[in-house]
């Protein structure tokens, strides 16, 4: 036989730029039962290869098709730390996260992306695995918070709108709700908090002890000149209570404490009330300062 004369036979289209009506053609020319794949008069060994050829192809983009899907539907994974605990999450980079109680963290099971994108609602600390290629997001309530690799606190009260980030290392981009752009609103520094309200779009930024905002993980309570606003509402975090400040002008009285031992709270207030000159009682489960 000829090998030439059968080439002479053989009409090849041009290939579809279009994969997924390639796709579809094909599949359609293998279910059809009087599909002529070549002309007549072509020996069974070249039916046979193309039967085999199209039936590969179809199976090529079978593939294809699944794995895009897949891609598409890859699931998010949701944990919520249960009142009054503490829960421990690594993420699939290896990002540390730790959630205060009734806190949540939405993530998908697979960052594939070229950035890594996480919802929270509550209050949850950051150890974020560097990736200067995959940047960092974190979402809540409108606000964005970017980073590459560092470590920071974010509390975000659904309720009042107000979401605080304070940076313990290393820095962080802020975005307010609907800043679509490659430039932040804000870059914190180390030792900074960021005070967003939704309601206003605004954002605050003020100086802080930041190591203080992760007491609530370690149970090591490190406080250097804090307002006592400021330690009460780490103790609140800590210890999941509610603490009513009933004098004003005890708010911004400072103190410098460290607490190593996992003292109770109880012991905490009773050794801070020396200092402050304060006086509490307890009702129905809530703590009364004065």
């Amino acid at each position: 036989m000829d090998i030439n004369k059968c080439f002479d036979k053989i009409h090849f289209k041009s290939v579809e730029t279009d994969s997924e009506a390639l796709f579809m053609k094909v599949q359609q020319r293998i279910l059809q039962d009087n599909i002529s794949y070549i002309k007549t008069g072509v020996s069974r060994f070249w039916k046979y290869w193309a039967v085999a050829a199209s039936v590969a192809l179809f199976a090529s983009f079978a593939m294809y098709f699944i794995s895009e899907k897949k891609d598409e539907t890859i699931p998010i994974l949701e944990v919520m730390a249960i009142s009054g605990s503490k829960t421990k999450v690594i993420l699939p980079d290896s990002t540390i996260v730790w959630l205060n109680s009734n806190s949540t963290i939405r993530y998908p099971q697979k960052f594939i992306s070229m950035k890594r994108e996480v919802d929270i609602v509550g209050e949850v600390l950051f150890d974020v695995k560097r990736d200067v290629h995959k940047p960092f997001i974190v979402k809540s309530n409108g606000l964005k918070i970017q980073v590459l690799g560092t470590k920071f606190n974010v509390f975000s009260d659904y309720c009042s709108g107000v979401i605080e980030t304070t940076l313990l290392s290393g820095s962080v981009s802020i975005y307010k709700e609907n800043n679509d752009s490659s430039k932040s609103d804000l870059i914190l520094k180390p030792d900074q908090q960021a005070i967003y309200r939704k309601s206003d779009n605004h954002i605050e930024v003020k100086n802080v002890h930041a190591d203080s905002y992760q007491s609530w993980v370690s149970g090591i309570f490190i406080f250097e000149e804090n307002t006592v606003e400021e330690i009460m509402c780490s103790l609140e975090r800590a210890f999941n209570v509610k603490i009513h400040l009933e004098n004003d002008k005890l708010k911004q009285v400072r103190l410098t404490a460290q607490f190593k031992e996992r003292e109770t709270l109880d012991e905490i207030l009773s050794i801070l009330q020396i200092s402050a000159h304060y006086s509490y009682t307890k009702k129905k489960g809530e703590i009364y300062i004065k």
